[in-house]
């Protein structure tokens, strides 16, 4: 099937596409509404050394460059599973990741939140914001770090409203108009096909005949045919008996004497003669 034959096809069933069509947007539509948007929240963090570690009076950004270290074991540590369970306790759709930003050469956090609602966002980032404090501190504890030589986690950013993401929803709608969009097609093109072979075979069959054996609507062009029609003057003809007359012949054979061909001597039907005298 060429490009062009399924075109008209899909035009001979324009009704098939047409509701086809129409139901993909309702179910597109009911789609879009079921499907809710993301919801998402960013706060950003900076790791800090130790008071200790800056000469008084200095620039305390000036000596950053150590804490790549720390920083990728703090990452590490937020995204166990332990912690993870910790911060989306009773919000199972909600996620919350930890990760050191790539562009920046400095020991900079960043902290995304997602999730179904905006009440649910903010409260997921809060609780990772204080998780990054807490392990933070925990694994210094851990390694019997002094008050003075603990690296700090200071906030810089923290988006105050949630962004609303649409991806999900819209690929859920396009996945959905796609799908409903290539049955239509291929509906319309099932359909145009069985109708075209039930035409072709239509066409095809031998009309029906009747309990008689002979078709019920054959009706002869020329009328019924006759004794005298063509056909029957064409078709040879049997040996006849002299003394019978053909029905429907207006020649009658009466009074003929012997020796006398009777087919020279015509008497029309009804009408009085004699037989001609025989010159001598």
């Amino acid at each position: 099937m060429t490009l062009k034959n399924f075109l008209r096809g899909l035009g001979r069933r324009w009704y098939v596409v047409l509701i086809g069509l129409v139901l993909t947007g309702v179910a597109a539509g009911v789609v879009y509404s079921e499907v809710q948007p993301t919801y998402q929240r960013t706060a950003t963090l900076l790791l800090m050394p130790a008071a200790s570690s800056v000469p008084e009076g200095e620039n305390p950004y000036l000596f950053l460059g150590g804490l790549g270290q720390a920083s990728d074991v703090l990452v590490n540590t937020m995204a166990s599973q332990t912690v993870r369970e910790s911060l989306l306790d009773g919000h199972p759709a909600a996620d919350a990741t930890v990760q050191r930003i790539a562009t920046s050469s400095g020991p900079l956090l960043s902290v995304t939140a997602t999730g179904s609602t905006n009440s649910e966002v903010a409260l997921v980032l809060d609780r990772a914001l204080s998780g990054v404090q807490t392990n933070l501190s925990s694994l210094q504890t851990r390694a019997d770090v002094p008050e003075v030589e603990r690296i700090t986690a200071m906030p810089l950013t923290t988006d105050e409203t949630s962004t609303v993401i649409q991806k999900s929803r819209l690929e859920a709608v396009a996945a959905t108009a796609a799908a409903g969009f290539a049955l239509t097609l291929l509906l319309a093109g099932l359909v145009d096909g069985l109708l075209l072979s039930r035409d072709r075979r239509r066409r095809l069959d031998p009309p029906v005949a009747d309990s008689a054996g002979t078709p019920d609507d054959v009706e002869l062009e020329d009328g019924p045919a006759t004794e005298d029609s063509d056909d029957d003057l064409g078709a040879p003809q049997g040996p006849r008996d002299p003394d019978l007359s053909r029905s429907g012949d207006r020649r009658v054979l009466a009074g003929v004497p012997d020796g006398f061909d009777d087919s020279t001597i015509p008497v029309k039907a009804g009408a009085d003669s004699r037989a001609p005298e025989h010159a001598e």
